[in-house]
């Protein structure tokens, strides 16, 4: 798993000190600064300009900003580091990262930003609304109330037993993009130390074998006897066949015999989450800004989407709607300057919040609803055009 499809925060000292008033501005035509000083001086924060991605490093060695703010036109043409100078800051590379881009930035660019870690974007000229949001949940002040979620729809944390989190045809990438929060456990005494340090109840063991055995049953139970996992649901995915197994009530599935979406049908049923329309397996990498509103209502928030699929959009935000929530949606391509507008529904959200150990995507996965023939059309040219097939 890379940092791109994750956001997995540092439990460094500095990641729990009071939280700064300040914000980082990146700007070389100084554009930003003259319209946004004054919008977030009124609210309460502190403006430091700088005019390149190398000395806004610099100043994120002297002191911790609540977020950095980045005009689209100081990163580099040249497909270099981008805001991955900033993200790979040994001290405060954590810091939320938040790019302007316009109706007219490049396509490599906003992928850029993709690459190099940038957990939001906003539209250009940014809307007062829009920036306030993101600084309230910075500054946790949640707008939703608490408890902000029912329990069915609360995000599921998997622990993953046997699986690095980079791990080439991994199912740890495919649960992420189902909105599941994921613990990476290559080992079993891994795992047991996981499951006592996570604070929050795990939903799902998932355990990746090579062998089908009875040996292997009985170390998989042994691992049931933690006293953090007793009660956990467990599945242990094998890569041999599945032959009149006694699972202890483990189940057993074999990723020689059902391909990735069949699995991932098949866990998504265990932990009560209907996911097979975001096609996660039929994924493809898709970068454009994207703006969405809940139906009924009157201000557009902007955003970015990171990965498409035939029944759904991905996207990168701090501040996703809420699970379950009917959006209207306009998504704005790079290339043509076309605008699809159309309606969709929220299937998973995970709003930012700090210090976490799980490895999930923030931002929230959209099912498309009622695509006119032609729009859908349209979404299926760009996913073959973006696959290269």
């Amino acid at each position: 798993m890379s940092s791109l499809a994750s956001h997995v925060l540092s439990h460094s000292p500095g990641a729990s000190a009071a939280l700064s008033r300040r914000v980082l501005l990146v700007d070389a035509v100084k554009e930003l600064r003259l319209s946004l000083t004054p919008l977030l001086r009124t609210v309460g924060c502190e403006v430091v300009s700088v005019d390149s991605l190398l000395a806004a490093r610099v100043e994120l060695g002297r002191f911790r900003p609540l977020m950095v703010l980045v005009d689209w036109r100081v990163l580099p043409q040249d497909e270099g580091p981008g805001c991955g100078v900033l993200r790979s800051h040994p001290l405060h590379g954590d810091v939320p990262i938040l790019v302007v881009v316009g109706e007219n930035t490049p396509a490599e660019l906003l992928e850029s930003c993709v690459r190099g870690g940038a957990e939001d974007c906003v539209l250009g000229p940014v809307r007062i609304n829009e920036l306030q949001a993101r600084l309230d949940v910075l500054r946790d002040k949640t707008p939703w109330a608490a408890p902000r979620l029912m329990e069915r729809r609360t995000p599921r944390t998997v622990l993953l037993v046997g699986e690095a989190p980079d791990a080439p045809d991994g199912l740890g990438p495919h649960l992420e993009a189902c909105g599941h929060h994921l613990l990476y456990a290559p080992t079993r005494e891994r795992a047991v130390a996981l499951a006592a340090e996570h604070s929050e109840p795990i939903h799902l063991l998932l355990v990746r074998t090579a062998v089908t055995s009875a040996e292997e049953m009985l170390r998989v139970e042994h691992l049931r006897t933690d006293s953090h996992l007793g009660r956990v649901p467990t599945v242990v995915v094998t890569d041999a066949d599945v032959t009149d197994v006694q699972s202890f009530g483990q189940v057993w599935m074999s990723a020689r015999t059902l391909a990735p979406r069949h699995l991932l049908a098949r866990i998504n049923g265990l932990l009560q989450r209907n996911m097979v329309a975001l096609l996660v397996d039929e994924r493809v990498p898709f970068v454009c800004p994207v703006e969405f509103r809940e139906v009924g209502g009157y201000s557009w928030s902007s955003c970015y989407s990171s990965a498409l699929s035939p029944g759904a959009l991905f996207v990168r935000t701090l501040v996703p709607a809420r699970c379950g929530s009917a959006l209207e949606l306009r998504i704005h391509l790079p290339t043509t300057r076309e605008v699809l507008e159309g309606p969709g529904l929220v299937a998973w959200s995970n709003p930012y919040a700090p210090r976490r150990i799980a490895s999930y995507p923030l931002g929230m996965g959209i099912q498309f609803l009622g695509m006119s023939p032609r729009r859908l059309m349209q979404l299926r040219e760009l996913i073959r055009f973006s696959s290269g097939s």
